[in-house]
């Protein structure tokens, strides 16, 4: 094949690939909320309503794997809000980076209603301090974990879409570091955004649906290991251990039931238990039961879990 030739094909095939790909979209959202004290002792953290300001990119699915359709084509992001939380001495700043999937539930006419569900990193920037700030009683490290649910109504109008939303942003460390009572801001959100291209000129196709050839019942194992910290501050991290069985039943293309055994070994046991100090690590062991449900995303699952 001559040069000139194969490269004209080349670029047939790039364009036919782009064209079956939809643009990335950017934009902005405002949002004006409050903390939401979902403690009582919480209430010293509130001290007014605080609005916040949010920058994401988005993109939808290509639409080649089983679960996009399971999920009607879902889009992908990442978020990056900031806001004052209404409390510059006790709180400070509070920034999250949430990698998010937007699930929509239903749509019509460019116009559509779904919910965004988010988990990445957060940031607080006063954390608790015993000789600084001692009624900061929900957060005791600056870097956590953040995670955002928000119903969304979605309306587009060519290259241009705008968005109003209802959610939930929560800032935790796990207890890693207490206290970790946790941060909740609860708002209203108005936002715009623009795609950087057209849109693909055909939906995406499926490919072979083999995720519903998968085995109805799956055996996993996982173990973990990380440090904790209970009881009350400054009383030292402690390791601990996490091995969990369990057994899933599919129910579903995108669904599963899932029961199974957990055994813990916290080395925060001894600050909790003074007596145990003086007993072997092994004697820190505990076992659970679980059960639950779980969406899954391909490879990536959500679970729903209740344990005892």
């Amino acid at each position: 094949m001559k040069p000139r030739p194969f490269l004209h094909v080349l670029a047939i095939a790039v364009a036919s690939s782009a064209s079956a790909q939809q643009p990335w979209s950017i934009g902005a959202r405002g949002h004006y909320g409050f903390l939401w004290p979902h403690r009582p002792s919480s209430w010293i953290l509130v001290d007014g309503h605080a609005p916040a300001v949010e920058l994401f990119a988005e993109r939808m699915v290509k639409g080649d794997r089983p679960w996009h359709h399971d999920y009607a084509l879902p889009s992908f992001g990442i978020g990056v809000l900031y806001t004052g939380m209404a409390n510059p001495d006790r709180i400070g700043a509070g920034v999250r980076v949430v990698p998010y999937l937007f699930l929509p539930f239903a749509a019509h006419d460019g116009s559509g209603f779904g919910i965004r569900i988010g988990w990445g990193v957060g940031y607080i920037a006063k954390p608790f301090d015993r000789t600084e700030n001692t009624k900061q009683i929900a957060i005791g490290s600056r870097l956590n974990t953040a995670i955002q649910i928000m119903p969304e109504y979605r309306y587009d109008a060519g290259r241009w879409g705008l968005s109003v939303g209802l959610g939930i942003d929560h800032w935790s460390n796990g207890s890693f570091k207490l206290p970790n009572l946790g941060l909740n801001y609860l708002s209203a959100s108005v936002g715009g955004r623009y795609a950087l291209g057209p849109p693909a000129s055909a939906p995406p196709q499926p490919t072979v649906f083999d995720q519903r050839d998968a085995p109805l019942r799956e055996w996993s194992i996982v173990v973990s290991a990380f440090v904790s910290e209970t009881a009350r501050p400054l009383s030292g991290q402690h390791s601990v251990f996490i091995a969990t069985g369990q057994r899933q039943w599919q129910v579903s293309s995108k669904s599963h039931l899932m029961a199974g055994m957990d055994l813990f070994n916290k080395g925060v046991l001894s600050t909790v238990h003074p007596e145990m100090k003086e007993r072997e690590r092994i004697e820190y062991t505990q076992l659970g039961v679980h059960g639950g449900y779980a969406l899954g995303f391909g490879k990536g699952e959500l679970f729903a879990p209740a344990r005892t």
